[in-house]
């Protein structure tokens, strides 16, 4: 893969259980998508940890693109998924896809890590060889 963009990113878990105890299925619906969700719902124990990482992987995502929310991306435009060996990978659509495509970039490498207090995430645009 050639490597276009690189991005990272840590949260304290903290932030995003204090954004869903003040705004709940508003914050949820507007930064996560339902399948995201759906894989944070899967573990109650790691709920929040599991949404601190996709939303540091969103932000990374955004770094790697060298865009923020005002170049038109929502929240839900990049979504965290898994490959089917498990490992992360992203989805990008709308405004999102857009400049992924204009950029040249066809590919994705992503990390996350997690633990009690923290997350974070590196995400690696790219174009395939």
């Amino acid at each position: 893969m050639h490597v276009i963009g690189v991005g990272i990113d840590i949260i304290e878990v903290s932030r995003i259980a204090r954004m869903i105890e003040e705004h709940g299925a508003r914050f949820l619906n507007r930064v996560f998508t339902p399948a995201e969700q759906d894989y944070a719902n899967t573990s109650p124990i790691q709920r929040v940890q599991r949404l601190a990482a996709r939303f540091a992987a969103k932000e990374a995502a955004l770094k790697a693109l060298c865009m923020g929310l005002r170049e038109g991306i929502s929240w839900t435009d990049i979504e965290c998924t898994h490959r089917s060996d498990g490992s992360p990978t992203l989805n990008v659509r709308e405004r999102a896809a857009e400049i992924a495509q204009g950029r040249g970039i066809d590919a994705w490498l992503v990390s996350l890590t997690h633990i009690q207090h923290m997350a974070a995430a590196t995400v690696t645009a790219g174009r395939k060889i």
